[in-house]
């Protein structure tokens, strides 16, 4: 059972390290920037907000993707507030 614990561990570490993977380049693309200045950008964004970075990562990657947020509204919030003019300059109709 100890193993299968430490399996789910490595799992979630790897899904969050992914979410922040992807967040970074949603920041790339939008503000042409480099992958340690979004990475930055996220740090900054998340203490600022005092909320976890991977929540916001989260967030930030649900609304480029135009997907139903999730329930967490106080990270949906930030991540619309920061850059969400961004990501609505980029649709096209």
């Amino acid at each position: 059972m100890a193993v299968l614990q430490g399996d789910s561990m490595e799992h979630d570490s790897y899904d969050d390290g992914r979410i922040q993977q992807c967040a970074e380049g949603v920041l790339v693309g939008l503000r042409r920037c480099s992958v340690d200045a979004a990475s930055g950008e996220l740090d900054q964004v998340s203490q600022r907000h005092r909320l976890d970075g991977r929540r916001v990562a989260q967030a930030l990657v649900r609304l480029a993707q135009d997907v139903e947020p999730e329930a967490d509204s106080n990270a949906t919030a930030v991540a619309r507030f920061e850059w969400g003019a961004l990501l609505a300059g980029g649709r096209r109709s």
